[in-house]
């Protein structure tokens, strides 16, 4: 599961009959259908213009043309939302790298708080895709890619993909938490704490942050600011550093490969 990304080499994401290539297909032929809406939509927001600019004594027609440009405006932002939450899915990409970037920020507006080091083996467990360290504490940041019309939700601590529970996935993610807590305790004689995030690329999350088991789960953006919050809460000015955590992550487990 972990750093395996399926879209490498033969991305099936770029095979016709793929749900991605499917979902472009379906899009395709609905770009006549939302034109028809775009505008039956324009036309309603003429008419209630130009009834409010009437209500209010202003010039009528003024107030339709700005009805019918706000109307635009959001139309034109709720297509530009949908395209760009599913272009990671639609594009066959695993979501490390943009992760990548979002970490990248942290680590610069940290200035030497947070180390982030990216494709580490775990044995046992395989390939985690980004590992930051703190003082006396690390995170294991997951990605996942879903299709826009795949509803993320945790209920009562567990996590569902559409009707499909999750244990599993929550299960294993835990188990390599504890790995790694474990390695780096050992190694350096001190409790290292590790902690699980998963950036959530695509699909309709239900919460800005769900709670399954250890495991938390958020929009991409959002996981810097997580991160920073939780150390500011919980770090301890005693532990091992940052920088010491890392170079040992980077001893204990090594690269991952491509």
């Amino acid at each position: 599961m972990f750093g395996n990304n399926i879209y490498q080499k033969e991305n099936p994401a770029l095979v016709g009959g793929s749900p991605q290539q499917v979902y472009e297909q379906l899009w395709s032929a609905d770009s006549g259908k939302r034109k028809r809406k775009r505008v039956r939509g324009s036309v309603v927001a003429f008419g209630a213009g130009y009834v409010f600019g009437l209500f209010v004594g202003g010039l009528a027609v003024y107030w339709a043309i700005v009805f019918v440009i706000g109307f635009l405006a959001y139309d034109a932002a709720q297509y530009a939302k949908a395209r760009l939450e599913s272009r990671i899915w639609r594009t066959g990409d695993d979501g490390a790298s943009h992760t990548a970037k979002a970490l990248r920020g942290l680590e610069l507006a940290g200035r030497g708080e947070f180390t982030v080091l990216h494709r580490r083996f775990v044995p046992g467990h395989g390939v985690l895709p980004h590992l930051v360290a703190a003082r006396g504490q690390v995170w294991i940041v997951e990605n996942q890619v879903h299709a826009p019309d795949i509803v993320l939700a945790s209920v009562k601590g567990r996590l569902f993909f559409g009707k499909d529970v999750q244990s599993h996935v929550v299960a294993k993610l835990e188990a390599l938490a504890s790995t790694v807590s474990e390695a780096l305790s050992q190694e350096m004689g001190g409790p290292v704490k590790a902690s699980v995030v998963v950036a959530v690329h695509g699909g309709r999350a239900k919460a800005d942050r769900m709670t399954a088991g250890g495991v938390v789960l958020m929009r991409t953006w959002r996981v810097p600011l997580w991160i920073r919050a939780a150390h500011a809460e919980h770090g301890d000015a005693d532990a091992p550093s940052a920088q010491d955590i890392s170079q040992t992550a980077q001893r204990l487990f090594g690269p991952g490969g491509r």
